[in-house]
């Protein structure tokens, strides 16, 4: 019981970029193979410095069972699912903020976990035809999709690893080119028709203002990203490649509508105090 004058309890929730999956179905996403990065993320700003409770990322998966969303023939068997290892990585937010290149501070974290993910459902094809055809159909939405919106969730608790009020936080997984130790093509599953997995998994995009309901993004329109190619940069690798860094300081390009004006795409996560 909560006394009559007593002080509100604070929200355990530190940031939020997140979506309702519920009401998503399938949010905007880059991948690491389609896109070329090894490690992505974002500087954020939390409501307040505390003790990492979960930190939850919201991911996109468009791989198939058997067949592909590419040539409409997707089969999954209900509930399947495949194993990534998944990292999160936790970093100081940049003690030098000039262009064109912006590293994060020291690294305070680096934890891989690997999850269950589940693959997208089969095609739909009474629901799903015409431009949508090969997609499957989320009958709460009454609509048709490539990728299926799944959230991971990395458990901190136990470390009693205090955050600081400004941030930098990288995920980073292994896809056949791409990762900072990537599988090579010649696994398994690239002889099978469904390709690898991994290789359609991608993280999922929020907007900032519009789905940023707890802390902020100091730096709007942009990211953090390491990418191999200088073509994946906004300032086309002006600031370097192949190290993580701000994309791009000065020249924001992750825009929703049009790549220089808000809202802005933002890695869709959740940081929660223990």
């Amino acid at each position: 019981m909560v006394s009559v004058g007593a002080a509100p309890a604070a929200s355990s929730v530190l940031y939020n970029s997140t979506v309702t999956l519920s009401r998503v179905g399938n949010p905007p996403s880059v991948g690491g193979e389609a896109y070329a990065f090894d490690e992505l993320g974002n500087q954020v700003t939390l409501t307040r410095a505390a003790k990492a409770g979960t930190i939850v990322v919201t991911l996109s998966s468009w791989g198939c069972q058997s067949g592909t969303w590419t040539a409409d023939t997707c089969v999954t068997a209900a509930g399947a699912k495949f194993t990534e290892p998944i990292t999160l990585n936790i970093y100081e937010a940049p003690t030098a903020t000039t262009p064109p290149t912006v590293v994060p501070g020291a690294r305070i974290l680096s934890v891989t976990k690997t999850f269950s993910i589940p693959y997208r459902p089969s095609a739909n094809a009474t629901k799903c035809t015409g431009s949508s055809a090969g997609e499957w159909y989320d009958n709460a939405l009454g609509s048709c999709f490539n990728g299926l919106a799944t959230n991971i969730t990395f458990n901190l608790t136990s470390l009693h690893l205090s955050l600081p009020k400004n941030l930098v936080f990288g995920v980073a997984y292994n896809t056949s080119d791409y990762g900072y130790a990537p599988y090579g093509d010649s696994t398994a599953c690239h002889s099978t028709s469904a390709g690898c997995p991994y290789d359609s998994l991608n993280i999922g995009l929020s907007q900032d203002p519009t789905n940023l309901s707890r802390g902020t993004d100091p730096n709007p329109g942009t990211i953090f990203q390491n990418s191999p190619l200088a073509g994946e940069y906004c300032d086309a690798g002006a600031g370097g490649t192949n190290a993580f860094r701000l994309d791009s300081p000065g020249d924001p390009c992750w825009g929703v509508i049009t790549s220089d004006e808000a809202p802005w795409y933002i890695p869709a996560v959740e940081f929660n105090a223990s």
